[in-house]
């Protein structure tokens, strides 16, 4: 057997081996996103137990972010089964990125919110990580507003 005709065969064994690495991450991720939706609800029916019911809300809110970022993340398992192999799709990743950060984002300003004492220090780096994700944020907007300028543009 020749060189070319086995690195076609081992390549394809790879790409056979990736498709089920991939079904099984999707598996996991239906799962683990069935139970954070549980879960969420679950937390729901327990606000009136918080004291602080915006501690509560926060929460809830933190497990259906979580659920969306992890249906993004199966959303682009399902771009990749429906595309070619070598193609991948960028935009939901950078969906999923933007997510995880205004997720932060809301979880930094609840800890601002919440803060029994003020530590000028602490609020300072508060500030720059409120910065800094913004600035994420805007980038990560912008690189799918230059993705979907070059879609259109083919």
């Amino acid at each position: 057997m020749n060189l070319a005709r086995w690195n076609y065969y081992v390549q394809g064994f790879f790409l056979k081996f990736e498709r089920v690495l991939y079904i099984l991450i999707g598996l996991g991720i239906l799962i683990a996103t069935g139970f954070i939706i549980f879960y969420g609800f679950k937390t729901i029916l327990a606000i009136p137990t918080y004291v602080n019911f915006t501690e509560g809300i926060i929460k809830v809110l933190d497990k259906f972010l979580i659920a969306m970022m992890f249906l993004e993340v199966f959303y682009t398992l399902q771009v990749i089964f429906g595309e070619e192999y070598k193609i991948k799709c960028l935009e939901p990743f950078l969906l999923v990125g933007i997510i995880a950060l205004v997720r932060r984002l809301l979880i930094v300003g609840f800890e601002i919110a919440h803060t029994p004492s003020f530590d000028p220090e602490r609020f300072k780096y508060y500030l720059f990580e409120i910065l800094a994700i913004g600035i994420l944020i805007l980038m990560l907007i912008g690189g799918i507003a230059i993705l979907r300028k070059l879609r259109v543009g083919r």
